[in-house]
């Protein structure tokens, strides 16, 4: 395990993760929030989750690379800044 490209890999995926997203909850970012409804429900995909998910499935395969969980956990980080990073499934509004 090398601490600096874990480091490294954090800032990056942070940085990265800020540029892309919203600048604050309920504004629309660089890139489309992933949402499906699902009755009167929404599902919202965060890219903290969806990094999360990621991250289970490479540690349960057995990869591992310093840079990558890194970068993972920097777009964990950046994504629970937010407010409502916990609202995965909320009613929809009509």
């Amino acid at each position: 395990m090398n601490i600096y490209f874990i480091v490294i890999g954090i800032v990056i995926g942070f940085l990265i993760a800020k540029f892309f997203s919203m600048k604050k909850e309920g504004i629309k970012g660089r890139l489309k929030s992933l949402k499906i409804n699902v009755g009167k429900y929404t599902v919202h995909f965060h890219h903290w989750f969806i990094a999360s998910l990621i991250l289970i499935i490479l540690i349960l395969s057995g990869f591992y690379n310093d840079l990558i969980y890194g970068f993972l956990l920097g777009l964990i980080i950046q994504g629970l800044t937010y407010r409502d990073f916990y609202k995965i499934i909320y009613q929809r509004k009509f």
